[in-house]
């Protein structure tokens, strides 16, 4: 809020809703669409590092998880109200006790989706759990009801930002101390547990929410011996850098609906071939059609979802057998920038390799 002096200096300027805005002291327009759709282009291929995604699911889950509720679904019975007294799970370094709502799947999209754009706007290579501890609070504050009885003790005297700054150091606290159960999850998902691992997680379970309700579960779904089996295959595929294994398995697992944690499987072959067939590509808009029309003639499937594509200002994803397109076209002037990202199976390659004979294309990296 203003202090007095400045809202007299406020109240005694011009209002522009009489006369709009002074051309001199306004504030001017540094980007045209082309130029944001291109930032939002490279702000989405932005990398983050693994416990990037384990550490937003940390976030969204101490602030979401309860022993005794689901804080989702229960009106009266909060925190505040009562609810944690007599709970193991009630201490002063839990998060659990300090928190009467929750936070949606939308603040964990967001989260990510800030902390690249962030990491890119500091020229960063890669996103880490610290770029997201500076951004998380501005996002989480105004979204979430903490105990009046936790927000308005000292230093914090209701500020909701300064507290969940406090909050948020507490769970990475949390977070780096869990990291051995997040490795042995690994294990399990990699099909090569070792002996001590679920003794070691039921140790931790005892005082860990996430633990207890998150990792335990993932790993009891992934016990069963022919899930450790494909996922050795799907491990040894990656480490070899095998793309036709990796394409072969997944699409068995599109099939086999009754497949232990069939998902998760899936979701990590699309992100292994992603990663060992992604390439990127720029072209002036002026030769979209040729574009169009020599991926066309190779890929017929191709012809109409490409040529919509391209067709006007849009980001857009194509996906067809073995090749996943993703075309961002910033404008329609001849020389506005259109990039264009491959990644998948076999078709992505052999895709690839079209572009890179085409002299009016660039390869990106």
């Amino acid at each position: 809020m203003p202090t007095s002096n400045d809202l007299s200096l406020i109240l005694t300027g011009k209002d522009e809703k009489y006369s709009g805005y002074d051309e001199l002291i306004e504030v001017p327009k540094i980007l045209h669409i082309d130029g944001l759709m291109e930032i939002w282009y490279h702000v989405n291929k932005m990398k983050f590092e693994t416990e990037v995604n384990n550490y937003i699911h940390a976030i969204i889950r101490e602030y979401t998880l309860c022993a005794r509720v689901d804080k989702g679904n229960s009106e009266n019975i909060k925190p505040s109200s009562g609810l944690c007294s007599g709970c193991h799970f009630n201490t002063e370094q839990s998060v659990c006790n300090k928190i009467d709502s929750i936070l949606s799947v939308r603040v964990a999209k967001d989260l990510l989706r800030y902390s690249k754009a962030l990491a890119w706007l500091l020229n960063l290579n890669i996103v880490d759990i610290n770029i997201v501890n500076t951004i998380a609070p501005y996002i989480i504050s105004h979204r979430v009801k903490y105990t009046s009885r936790e927000l308005e003790k000292a230093p914090f005297w209701g500020n909701k930002y300064e507290f969940t700054k406090h909050v948020l150091e507490e769970i990475k606290k949390r977070y780096i101390n869990r990291k051995p159960c997040y490795e042995i999850a690994t294990r399990f998902r990699d099909g090569t547990p070792e002996v001590n691992d679920l003794k070691m997680l039921d140790n931790y379970a005892m005082n860990d929410l996430i633990v207890k309700f998150d990792l335990i579960s993932f790993i009891k779904s992934v016990k069963a011996k022919k899930y450790s089996k494909l996922a050795r295959k799907i491990d040894i595929a990656v480490k070899n850098g095998d793309i036709k294994s990796l394409s072969e398995i997944r699409n068995n697992l599109i099939d086999d609906l009754e497949f232990p944690n069939r998902a998760y499987l899936i979701n990590w072959c699309d992100q292994e071939l992603y990663k060992q067939t992604v390439s990127d590509f720029t072209f002036k808009y002026s030769h979209q059609k040729e574009v169009w029309v020599e991926i066309a003639a190779e890929f017929p499937n191709l012809d109409q979802p490409l040529k919509e594509a391209l067709s006007k200002r849009q980001t857009k994803q194509i996906r067809a057998e073995k090749v996943l397109i993703e075309t961002n076209v910033t404008g329609t002037d001849e020389d506005s920038i259109v990039n264009i990202q491959v990644s998948g199976g076999a078709n992505a390659l052999k895709l690839r390799s079209l572009l890179e004979n085409l002299e009016y294309i660039e390869k990106e990296g």
